[in-house]
């Protein structure tokens, strides 16, 4: 059996369900893991401010926010590199002008701009108080209505609504800015990330066993999105979980089973993790 190595735990589609809570197995996984010395990182989209009390309390050693742009160690924050502003307001103008829903997202908060309810309740077929209640409910800290840019923006979120033609928003966004897709409800079409293209979840793995000062090979990441591709191509050993998408399945070394197939636990024993 593995020792004392380190493992990387996207959140949503991964650790987490689309009701929002890991299935037991998957805490199991992590308490074993935890017990053979290994090192376990969250490695998310989210902001810090959008994780729940339970995960912290699962007892994870650090945390990577903002798709590699925010890294924290034993409660220490290591780096944090924003979008620089005058890229913020050329992405917000942008949205706007284009009446895309989108919200910023900081250390604290996430801003939403007035587009953003409309433009979910229609992604998912509810009314905006529905898709408010909806939102407040993944994430508490969530501002409405902000009709101005805000400083220290880890990432932008927009809805991929019918009107959002990916391939020229990131053309547009090229070089600075990339996009990454994401789901919440299991839709194959909800979210995109905007962040910066000189950090990503790989990025922060290949920091994070430089701190340790630990090979490259002793990292086992696990993913079920696109925006996973950076961190399961880096790792010693990629995980892509049953419900992840062909383009991440396509660079794993390994697929397991779904969150709710008991995914990650049978990972960890197919890996010896545990």
């Amino acid at each position: 059996m593995l020792k004392n190595k380190i493992i990387f735990l996207d959140l949503d589609g991964t650790l987490i369900d689309h009701s929002f809570y890991a299935p037991a197995s998957a805490m199991e996984a992590i308490h074993f893991a935890r017990k053979n010395g290994h090192r376990l990182y969250i490695n998310t989209g989210r902001s810090v401010c959008q994780i729940y009390d339970y995960i912290w309390e699962l007892g994870f050693d650090g945390f990577i926010g903002g798709n590699g742009n925010y890294i924290e160690s034993e409660g220490k924050p290591l780096f944090h590199q924003p979008i620089p502003q005058p890229l913020v307001e050329k992405v917000y103008n942008y949205l706007v002008e284009r009446e895309i829903g989108f919200f910023e997202e900081g250390q604290e908060s996430l801003y939403a701009h007035p587009t953003f309810l409309p433009d979910l309740a229609s992604l998912l077929n509810v009314t905006i108080d529905e898709a408010r209640a909806k939102t407040d409910r993944l994430f508490p800290t969530t501002a409405y209505d902000c009709t101005q840019s805000h400083s220290e923006v880890n990432k932008i979120s927009i809805v991929l609504s019918e009107k959002v033609n990916i391939q020229s928003i990131r053309e547009f966004l090229k070089p600075e800015l990339v996009l990454g897709l994401w789901s919440l409800f299991g839709n194959e079409r909800e979210f995109a990330d905007i962040y910066q293209s000189s950090t990503s979840k790989g990025t922060a793995v290949e920091f994070v066993m430089k701190h340790h000062n630990l090979p490259i090979s002793d990292s086992y990441c696990f993913g079920d999105s696109s925006n996973d591709i950076e961190m399961v191509r880096v790792a010693g050993t990629g995980v892509a979980m049953g419900n992840a998408s062909p383009s991440l399945k396509s660079v794993a070394d390994y697929v397991t089973d779904t969150v709710l197939q008991d995914g990650l636990y049978k990972a960890f024993k197919q890996l010896s993790l545990i």
